[in-house]
């Protein structure tokens, strides 16, 4: 296997998992002092992915440290448990409220099949399996750990997800953001710069927290902002101001069509429009398979 991915600078590289299509979910590989990390799996599928991203850059699996989830959702940390069995020194740290699941994950694999039904599980997630209780760490808003001569800084985010953290790098002045800073295309890049928009998972959306969330990330001033769907981004105040718009765009369409009969239909077909709209304005061209 031939992965892809993007080699960043700061000892920071873009993995694409290729789940359901390139370009579309990310992990992220940190080397510092031959040390590394991975930031999010991606899906049971994305094991093999990142496993032959180690050969082709020659690091010794017992020299990765840290597993970091920023949240539980199987596009980011399906592929915990599997990856977790071939790297004997790492250590999973994830959020208080999402390490049951890693441990347990039977009813997040319940959860997800009810939602998208036995055929797509094993097609495009594979499988979810446990992830050993004594590798899974807590981590804390505060908490910091050492990987070679670089500290990474979780931070609580919620949100997008309640079990969210953020991980603050000091080197590239970075955070590795999962879904709290949305999602941002290379293809809808324009002239007009990225487009970043928010993830639609509904199940812990909650507009105001996230919203709080945005502008305590911002104290911190980032230059950039780690994307999992999809790569590296310059996240300036104006990245943070269009995402919060298109939050409150979300939440006014879910308001207005509350009591409309068969809503999930409705809501769905709104935001889709309200997403092509965006983008066009953008400067973005669209064929009807985009």
């Amino acid at each position: 296997m031939k992965p892809i991915y993007h080699q960043l600078d700061f000892g920071i590289t873009c993995i694409d998992t290729e789940h359901m299509r390139k370009d579309f979910v990310a992990a992220y590989l940190i080397e510092d002092e031959g040390r590394a990390a991975f930031v999010d799996t991606g899906c049971y599928l994305s094991v093999p992915t990142l496993l032959a991203t180690l050969d082709a850059k020659n690091i010794q699996r017992e020299n990765v440290d840290y597993i970091l989830l920023t949240h539980i959702h199987l596009d980011h940390a399906g592929g915990a448990g599997e990856l977790i069995k071939y790297l004997p020194n790492a250590t999973v740290y994830v959020h208080e409220y999402g390490a049951a699941h890693l441990i347990d994950p039977s009813k997040l694999r319940a959860g997800v099949i009810g939602v998208y039904g036995e055929l797509f599980f094993k097609q495009f997630l594979g499988d979810l399996i446990p992830t050993p209780e004594d590798k899974v760490i807590i981590a804390k808003d505060g908490d910091t750990i050492t990987l070679g001569n670089r500290i990474l800084k979780f931070i609580d985010t919620p949100g997008h997800a309640r079990h969210h953290v953020c991980i603050w790098d000091e080197k590239s002045q970075g955070l590795f953001s999962g879904d709290t800073l949305g999602v941002s295309y290379r293809e809808f890049d324009t002239d007009q710069g990225e487009l970043i928009f928010p993830p639609t998972t509904p199940v812990q959306f909650d507009p105001e927290v996230w919203k709080n969330t945005i502008h305590k990330l911002m104290a911190l001033q980032p230059k950039y902002a780690y994307l999992t769907h999809f790569n590296r981004i310059e996240f300036t105040r104006q990245s943070a101001n269009m995402l919060i718009q298109h939050i409150d765009g979300f939440v006014e369409i879910a308001k207005t069509l509350k009591d409309q009969p068969n809503r999930h239909k409705a809501i769905k077909e709104s935001l889709l429009n309200y997403l092509l709209d965006i983008a066009t304005k953008h400067g973005v061209v669209l064929d009807e398979v985009q």
